[in-house]
C-alpha cells in the first residue's frame, strides 16, 4: 500500500521556478471566487500574486522571491512583500533575503501624503508599531488590533 505525501507550498514554488519559462504566469487558485493566486516567473525571481476579490477595498499582495539556490536545485527566498490597495502601497524589504529576523525596511506610499521609510529589527516589531497598525487599519477599512 502506498501513501501520497503532501507537498509543501515552498517545494511547489521551487518546482514551478525550475520548470516554468521566463516571462510566463501560471494560475494556482481561483476555486471560491474570493481570491486569485498566481505566480509569475522572471529571470532570477518569482512573484507570488494573491488578489482578494471579496474585500472593500480590493487588495493585492505580491511576495517577490529570489533564487538563492542553483538552476537545477532552486531555493526561493522572500526578498520583498508588497501590499497594494487603491490609495497606497506598502513595501517591506528584507535586509537579508529570506530572513526577516535580520532587519526589514518599510516603505509606505500613500496618496496625498509624504512617503515614509522606516527600519525595523523584524516583522514582529513592525506589527507592534501602533502608528503603522493604525495607518494599515485605515487603508484596509477594518480594525486590526
Amino acid at each position: 500500500m502506498s501513501y501520497v505525501r503532501p507537498v509543501s507550498a515552498e517545494d511547489h514554488l521551487n518546482y514551478l521556478f525550475k520548470h516554468m519559462e521566463v516571462g510566463t504566469e501560471r494560475k494556482l487558485e481561483n476555486f471560491n471566487g474570493r481570491r486569485k493566486i498566481s505566480v509569475y516567473r522572471g529571470k532570477d525571481y518569482m512573484n507570488k500574486i494573491t488578489q482578494r476579490l471579496d474585500t472593500d477595498p480590493n487588495m493585492t499582495l505580491i511576495r517577490q522571491m529570489r533564487n538563492i539556490g542553483t538552476k537545477d536545485e532552486p531555493k526561493l527566498a522572500t526578498q520583498v512583500i508588497n501590499l497594494t490597495v487603491p490609495k497606497a502601497d506598502v513595501l517591506v524589504f528584507f535586509d537579508e533575503i529570506g530572513n526577516s529576523l535580520k532587519g526589514i525596511t518599510l516603505n509606505l506610499f500613500r496618496r496625498d501624503f509624504e512617503p515614509v521609510k522606516k527600519n525595523y529589527a523584524n516583522l514582529a516589531e513592525l506589527r507592534a508599531d501602533k502608528w503603522f497598525m493604525d495607518v494599515l487599519s485605515k487603508l484596509l477599512k477594518r480594525k486590526l488590533i
